[in-house]
């Protein structure tokens, strides 16, 4: 036809594939298996040193404490075991410059 004579199928993929598009990221990741799997292993927890010693400390105002001295990422970080606690909480200081992992 005259009108398929004029249209340049190239042209529009090319603007096509131009055009800018709103995605939840939900839906991106649904479209890679090789992004997810990118993603995912940005994020996951990266292996511990085994070779973590653990002391305890007894203190006056708050009892028996379980100390470790730790490393993350090859950095050490010093830390006080709570076995009782329902939360973790850490300096806000050391998640900056040395945890640097998402938290809630």
């Amino acid at each position: 036809s005259e009108l398929a004579a004029k249209v340049k199928p190239e042209k529009i993929l090319e603007s096509d594939l131009r055009t800018p598009i709103r995605l939840e990221v939900g839906e991106l990741l649904g479209t890679s298996r090789e992004l997810s799997g990118i993603l995912a292993n940005t994020i996951k927890p990266k292996s511990c040193d085994p070779k973590i010693e653990a002391h305890s400390v007894w203190t006056k105002t708050q009892g028996l404490l379980i100390k470790i001295a730790m490393h993350c990422d090859g950095q050490a970080i010093n830390a006080i075991i709570d076995t009782g606690s329902q939360l973790n909480i850490v300096n806000k200081h050391v998640w900056k410059t040395i945890i640097n992992r998402p938290i809630d």
